[in-house]
């Protein structure tokens, strides 16, 4: 691999989480650095150094599985630093070893209990397919109890909130950008990737290529919506593939990286205090809450949003208690 060919995919990898000043500045160090170097391509990207080959093999498996690449590289780097902790043969792994790892871990990282039980569950999956494929004859991580923790309740943006947002957008692209978020419910991931091409204007849908977990499914956008998007395209004279550009093109393609667009919500948010977070995924759940407000099936919601599991999609959704009230109500009257 040339030291360009390196220099060009590090730039790819950091685009999406570093502001542009800061990625200079690496390539800038980098550029500076190569050129007393020889850089060649790991030939074997899933061997992980000094841990059993049984991690390389279950991360293969995940790989085969459709496992989305950033999930992968969570997982390898949680198995790697436990291990490194551990030092000790899968086989001879003990119960106790994974609560001492774990309180080890809440202690050193000061970690939420969220977290930590984060780790828990990634352990468990990798010990639970040793034992599944026969490397094991049991899971140590079963008989450590699960972390308690209190589920950060999700607030969504109030409709005045939600019309002070719209009324701070000062760019067309700006306006069709918190009309996508909202009316789709997309994560801020899957709007980078969106492209012109995804868009069938007929039906006002939008094909999601990769999703979580790289799965395919089309959303819906609102006549809203289209009226604000074709509004910014009509302000773009080039013929790049993006949906959303940057103006100021820092990559060959001109996409819009994640950072870029959660720095481009936030950047709106604070030219008239909004009275509330707001970010992507705050908006993915005032659709949620909205959808579910005004009837829809939450099997419905479920498949608009791409969730797995309904229960996903009610953490999602809020229902505060006038919403209750009403419910006990319509259903309990007189």
């Amino acid at each position: 691999m040339s030291c360009e060919s390196f220099r060009n995919d590090l730039a790819v990898k950091l685009s999406s989480v570093l502001p542009p000043e800061q990625l200079h500045n690496v390539l800038s160090a980098v550029d500076l650095t190569a050129v007393d170097y020889t850089i060649s391509r790991r030939q074997a990207d899933l061997i992980v150094t000094d841990q059993p080959p049984v991690v390389s093999w279950y991360l293969a498996s995940k790989t085969v599985e459709n496992m989305s690449a950033g999930t992968i590289y969570q997982y390898q780097q949680h198995l790697k630093h436990f291990f490194d902790y551990v030092r000790r043969p899968v086989q001879d792994i003990t119960s106790n070893d994974i609560r001492g790892y774990l309180a080890a871990y809440k202690s050193h990282r000061r970690v939420s209990d969220s977290s930590l039980d984060g780790i828990r569950r990634v352990l468990n999956a990798f010990f639970s397919w040793l034992v599944d494929n026969d490397y094991l004859l049991r899971n140590p991580v079963a008989k450590v109890s699960k972390i308690k923790y209190q589920q950060a309740q999700r607030i969504p943006l109030t409709p005045f909130q939600l019309e002070q947002l719209r009324d701070n957008c000062r760019t067309p692209r700006e306006q069709a950008l918190i009309e996508i978020f909202y009316s789709t419910g997309c994560r801020v991931s899957e709007v980078a990737a969106m492209d012109l091409t995804d868009v069938e204007w007929n039906n006002r849908s939008i094909l999601i290529r990769h999703g979580k977990g790289n799965k395919c499914r089309t959303v819906f956008f609102s006549a809203r919506a289209e009226f604000l998007l074709r509004k910014y395209l009509r302000t773009r004279s080039d013929d790049l593939a993006p949906l959303f550009i940057s103006e100021r093109k820092r990559n060959a393609e001109g996409r819009l990286t994640t950072r870029a667009l959660q720095e481009i919500i936030k950047k709106i948010r604070r030219r008239e205090p909004v009275g509330a977070k707001c970010t992507p995924h705050v908006l993915r759940h005032t659709m949620a809450t909205a959808g579910l407000r005004a009837g829809m099936p939450v099997t419905d919601l479920q498949a608009l949003l791409g969730h797995a599991k309904p229960e996903t999609t009610m953490i999602y959704a809020h229902i505060d208690l006038t919403d209750l009230q009403q419910s006990h109500r319509r259903t309990y009257a007189g």
